[in-house]
Order: C-alpha cells, then structure tokens, then sequence
C-alpha cells in the first residue's frame, strides 16, 4: 500500500491561492498528474518542493472525479487512476495536483500542490482484460473551501459510490424546482469570508470586481437598518443588465428589497403623469424620485452608500408645452440615481398599463419576479401585510395615474397624488 509523505503547496500555488484570498483570482483544480520520478533526501526538503512547477517524470494525468470539502480549510480531490493505456507499468512516485485562475482563463496553469512517496504503488502496464485501479484521493489545502471549483472534464471517471448519490441529488433538485427559493442570509451562509472585510457590503463588492458569483443566488439577502427598521435587500438579478445602457454597464448585482420601506410616499403631489420642459421624464421630476434620492437614501447606512452605484436606463418621456398628454411620445437615457423602483416590464416582464413600446425602454424582468408571484407581493415593512406598492411607470391613455403593483401581485393604477409604499432598490456594480 502507498505512503506518501505530506503534501506541499508550491510558490505558484501559494501566489494562485493569494490572489484568491484577495479577490483577484478564484481556484479552479483541472487534474492530477503522477509520475515516476524519484527524489534524493534533499529534494524532499520543503523549500525544494515548493520550488517545483512540474513533476521530475509525469506518466499520467487524470481529471477529478469528485471534489468535497474535508475541513474548512481544506479540500479533498478525488481520481480514478487507471492503466487501462498504459504499454509500460511505472511506480507512482509522486503526485501532484494542477489550478488554474477562473477568473483569467489565459493564465497558464500551476503545479499547485507535490507530495512524493515513502512507498510507491506499482501500476502494471495493461493486458488486454481487466484495467488495475487506484483510487486516488488528494488533500489540498485553501483559504475558503467555497471558493474553489472543480473543472469538469468529458474522461472523468464517476466513482461507483457516487452515482447513487448524483440520483438522489437529481431527483432533489427536481423536486425543489416545484418549489419556490426563499432565499438564504448571506451574512450567514458566508460568515468566514466576510469577516475578512470590515462588512458584508464590501465583501460583495469585492465578489462583484472579481466577477466571483458562486454561490450567490437571486433572492438571497442580506439584512440592513433603515431608520431603524430591518430591511432584507435581496438579489434580484445578477449581471441581468450587463454591457447594456448608452455607457456600457460592467458587471453588476441589483438588489430589492424583499418588503416595502414602512412609509407611504406619494408618486406626486398633485394627480399629473408628465413631465415638464426641464425633463421630460415623468419619473425624473416626480415627487417619488425626489422622496428616493433624498429622504429614503438618507436612511441607509454608510456601508451601503459607500459601495452603491447609480442605475442608468431608457425612461419614457411625456411633455408638451401644449398641454398634457395622455401617452408617451419618446424616450431618452436617464440617470436614476442610487435609489429607484422597478420599471413596470422590469416586474411582470411586459407592459400592461404603460404606454406601448416607449415605456419599455431598456426593460428586461428581474429574475426575482419571474415565474411567481412570491417577491411581487410585498409587506409594508419587514414581515408586514400586503401593500400597495409603486413603480417607476405612468399609466397610458390618461394624464393623471401611475402603474402601481396590487395587494394580490399584479398590475395596477392609481392617481398620482395617492400615497402607496415603496421597495428600496440599488445597484452595486464592479466600478
């Protein structure tokens, strides 16, 4: 039976692994290689096998059949070594396993790890019947198992004792594709990579400037303190606007919240939907606009506003210094600011009360309001009862109401001058 002596990180591995630890890079383990080299005592020194960025004579390489976490620090790499082509039979001497950076596919792969053995297996050459075997397992060490993947690869072998459990886990997931995802704490769920930051918010800052989204899903949240209310800002897309907009939007999270600020606010103060020569924008002169940027912004916390971004879109615009008009009549890129609400398309993914065509601009639906009605409805404060809540849309074929989203889910419109609930929307992006 093989015994091998501990394994060592190399330098390329140590630096593969800093840059992660600091949100410039993300692990990703492609194969491990074997080879028969053999090692005098003082290339087994530590410093010496650190040094290394190849094997002394590789003879196989085989992709990664089965990755799981062995501690929280630690990874265990499973693969299936066979000489099924093999024509000549060596001793496994030494071993070592190979990472590249997810995040810049043109970097060259690194030795990541060595360890090289007391006690060699011998794997025979092949004779036509029955492929030897070994099933041979890995640990490396990390900074943050969830930040490491695995590269799948067509070859890898699947390990007999995990076919039953790839069943049982197809079947999960499609059993919980009949459910709805409440969405997990990331405070929470992350806990040992956020406190290497001074908060939550800027540990998904940094996620977002590596372009580093594993893990996080639409509808997670995390929690804040407005006014001394809790609020839960949840993932309502990620990347959903990516390379869009007259500027080119980088990469980005929009966050919404799961429940209404507990403050009605009115659309307008009188019942009018146009906009004026200033701006054409209903929205961008609206009382709401003003009520978002300046009063419910001053609510939120430091963390937050530091790392926020202001959202840019296509808005409907709606003036004539004739009179006022019942319908949208063009469009024109809008900065909204670091609060806003959702565009009517943004929630039900198609116009219902807007105007056709102008009042869609540059609208696609979240992905946190498709397919249910589960984040449509929201409470008026965390955990609260249904409320009625506004959107950034005017109604069309009328001069006077606003689109607005139903107790029950669905569209809606009222005078502008009605006081309804709101939802707290940012956009952090990598900039």
């Amino acid at each position: 039976m093989a015994d091998f002596n501990n394994a060592v990180m190399t330098n390329g591995g140590a630096a593969l692994l800093a840059a992660t630890t600091a949100g410039t890079a993300k692990i990703k383990f492609t194969k491990l290689v074997t080879g028969s080299g053999t090692y005098s005592d003082s290339e087994k020194t530590r410093a010496s096998l650190q040094a290394r960025s190849t094997l002394k004579a590789q003879k196989q390489e085989i992709p990664f059949s089965k990755i799981e976490m062995a501690t929280d620090t630690c990874v265990k790499l499973t693969a299936l070594v066979s000489n099924a082509e093999l024509s000549a039979g060596y001793y496994v001497n030494e071993i070592g396993i190979y990472a590249v950076d997810e995040l810049h596919p043109a970097a060259a792969p690194v030795l990541y790890s060595i360890a090289i053995a007391n006690v060699a297996d011998y794997l025979p050459p092949y004779n036509g019947l029955t492929p030897s075997t070994i099933t041979q397992e890995y640990f490396a060490t990390v900074d943050n198992a969830l930040e490491v993947t695995i590269q799948t690869k067509t070859g890898a072998v699947a390990l007999a004792e995990d076919l039953e459990a790839t069943n049982e886990e197809l079947a999960r997931a499609m059993s919980d594709n009949d459910r709805l995802y409440a969405g997990r704490d990331l405070t929470v769920v992350f806990a040992l990579e956020i406190a290497k930051y001074s908060d939550a918010w800027a540990w998904i800052k940094a996620r977002i400037k590596a372009h580093n989204f594993t893990g996080i899903h639409v509808a997670d949240y995390i929690p804040i303190t407005m006014n001394g209310q809790t609020v839960k800002m949840q993932v309502a897309g990620i990347d959903t606007y990516y390379r869009t907009t007259d500027q080119q939007l980088s990469h980005h999270i929009d966050f919404i919240s799961k429940d209404c600020f507990n403050q009605t606010v009115k659309w307008n103060e009188t019942n009018n939907n146009n906009g004026n020569a200033a701006n054409n924008s209903p929205y961008m002169i609206s009382n709401l606009h003003t009520f978002l940027t300046t009063t419910l912004y001053g609510y939120l916390p430091a963390a937050v506003k530091a790392v926020i971004s202001n959202k840019r879109t296509l808005m409907e615009y709606r003036y004539s210094a004739s009179g006022a008009l019942t319908d949208g009549t063009s469009w024109g890129w809008q900065d909204l600011g670091p609060l806003w609400v959702p565009l009517e398309y943004e929630i039900f993914g198609s116009t219902i009360w807007g105007t056709k065509g102008w009042s869609q601009g540059q609208g696609v639906q979240y992905p946190i309001f498709a397919n249910s009605f589960l984040n449509r409805i929201k409470g008026a404060g965390n955990g609260g009862g249904r409320c009625y809540w506004w959107s950034a849309s005017v109604r069309s074929g009328g001069s006077t109401n606003c689109v607005f989203v139903n107790v029950s889910g669905h569209s809606s419109n009222w005078g502008a001058s009605g006081g309804l609930y709101v939802p707290v929307c940012f956009r952090i992006d990598e900039a």
